[in-house]
């Protein structure tokens, strides 16, 4: 068993990450569909490692930088995929094998090649909410969640057993729009995640993807803090964002004659 968890909890939470976890691969996963398991990803797979970041409300502030209408990609998404390959750098470096499980089994469908979620569950991060929605003890459901499968062989979580936030509670089943959660059945499986799925889709076709998601079970499950904000936007600013005077006075401080 390698000994280098405590190292990979350090690398990530300099990059902001407030939770990571481990899973066995040969344990558990009994509820990933088929092709969609660790092993399948990748054979000699040991350990999973799963991180989270806080999100908050902010999980749907997005970035536009393709060169095409109507496309855009949430910024914490884009940090988190940025973070994951540091981490492959960070385990490559130490002489393990490491891939990120990006993509999807089934693209229309929405089947991720590796649910992040299930990986989440195996490692302790949290447990499965009403709306089959991973819901942490920290933030609830506010979380954004990476993945890393590698050969190192790591001492692994367990699931979460003395966290049950939905059994008194039924805030989502209320509030879902269109009645895609049975309260009478255990979390997920009372989720009927192709009416959730085929809602979302029609709110984006009649929108013209002005609107792109429902958000009532993610924004209004009391499980966790919830957090208006929690990252800034900003731009590095330049000499060019002063004043002439500004500029000026600050050049004078540095000492710098201009010519």
């Amino acid at each position: 068993m390698s000994d280098i968890r405590g190292e990979i909890e350090v690398f990530l939470r300099k990059f902001g990450v407030f939770k990571v976890g481990i899973a066995d691969p040969t344990l558990g996963f009994k509820m990933a569909k088929s092709g969609c398991h660790p092993k399948d990803v990748m054979k000699n797979c040991n350990s999973v490692i799963v991180f989270a970041f806080h999100a908050g409300l902010d999980y749907y502030t997005t970035l536009s930088y393709y060169q095409m209408p109507n496309v855009e990609s949430r910024v914490l998404s884009i940090y988190s995929d940025w973070v994951s390959m540091q981490l492959i750098h960070f385990l490559e470096d130490l002489g393990y094998n490491a891939i990120y499980p990006h993509g999807y089994a089934d693209e229309k469908m929405r089947i991720a090649r590796l649910s992040f979620k299930l990986a989440a569950y195996e490692a302790g991060i949290g447990v499965f909410g009403r709306p089959s929605i991973l819901i942490t003890p920290e933030y609830g459901p506010r979380v954004n969640l990476r993945v890393i499968l590698t050969n190192a062989s790591i001492r692994p979580d367990k699931p979460l057993t003395n966290f049950n936030p939905c059994q008194k509670c039924d805030v989502c089943v209320k509030l879902c729009p269109v009645n895609a959660i049975d309260d009478k059945l255990p979390p997920p499986t009372g989720f009927d995640r192709n009416r959730c799925l085929q809602f979302v889709y029609k709110i984006r076709e009649k929108t013209n993807r002005k609107i792109m998601f429902c958000g009532y079970c993610y924004n209004y499950c009391p499980a966790g803090e919830i957090s208006k904000k929690t990252f800034h936007l900003s731009k590095l600013r330049t000499l060019l964002d002063l004043s002439e005077k500004e500029r000026e006075k600050l050049l004078q401080m540095l000492n710098i004659n201009k010519k």
